[in-house]
């Protein structure tokens, strides 16, 4: 009997945010697979009561764009993980947030489900539904629509144009271009941030005019449509 692979959502970083589902996964997995990430030991606090005395695989997960090396770092991570699999070990690949959203999990599970393997998706609390409810808003009403935007790439400020709420997330490392956009399109002062959301630094801003440049990695900026 081959395992089974779950890709576990653990929400953004408080552990009261961990579904039900997740708990009861995590209980059942033989082995954690833990993305050898800067979220390493966010996800590992998220999970530590749960996992006790079980054996945990570290895969390499270096936070780059460089595919040749993505690809290198996917495939010791299947191989790290097929073996588990093999044995009949079911593996919980623990991953931040949702493993749906901008995840690297899921390149492991596509590559993992080509090989035959059966795999499982448990979903997880959302940075950016988490950070909503830090600022106590909405994100959208009524006919409104939501845009979930990779703030570190290069399009933001076409994208910035689109009607509705904007979620511009892991904005940190850009953020001062992304104030910039901000400023030309008019949007700056509808603007509000989260910065670390559910973990034990979280910081929430209703101006970004309080926000340093130097802010963290896992930041979350919410732009309400005029």
């Amino acid at each position: 009997m081959r395992g089974i692979l779950y890709g576990v959502g653990v929400g953004p970083g408080d552990p009261k945010m961990l579904t039900l589902q997740a708990v009861e996964v995590l209980q059942m997995a033989d082995v954690i697979a833990i993305p050898d990430t800067k979220g390493e030991k966010t996800a590992m606090k998220v999970v530590g009561e749960y996992i006790k005395d079980k054996a945990v695989v570290y895969c390499p997960m270096p936070m780059t764009r460089d595919t040749d090396l993505l690809e290198k770092s996917h495939g010791i991570s299947c191989s790290l993980i097929e073996e588990q699999l093999l044995k009949g070990s079911n593996v919980a690949f623990i991953t931040l947030g949702d493993p749906t959203i901008y995840s690297t999990y899921m390149n492991i599970q596509r590559i993992i489900e080509d090989k035959g393997y059966i795999t499982r998706t448990i979903p997880g609390v959302t940075s950016f539904c988490a950070s909503a409810g830090a600022l106590n808003i909405s994100l959208c009403d009524r006919g409104e629509t939501l845009h979930i935007i990779p703030a570190s790439y290069g399009d933001t400020e076409e994208l910035l144009d689109l009607k509705g709420t904007k979620v511009l997330m892991k904005s940190g490392k850009s953020l001062t271009d992304i104030k910039a956009a901000l400023k030309r399109k008019g949007l700056y002062r509808y603007s509000l941030m989260v910065e670390c959301c559910g973990m034990e630094n979280q910081r929430v801003y209703k101006s970004l005019d309080e926000v340093s440049d130097d802010s963290s990695y896992f930041s979350i900026i919410i732009v309400k449509d005029k």
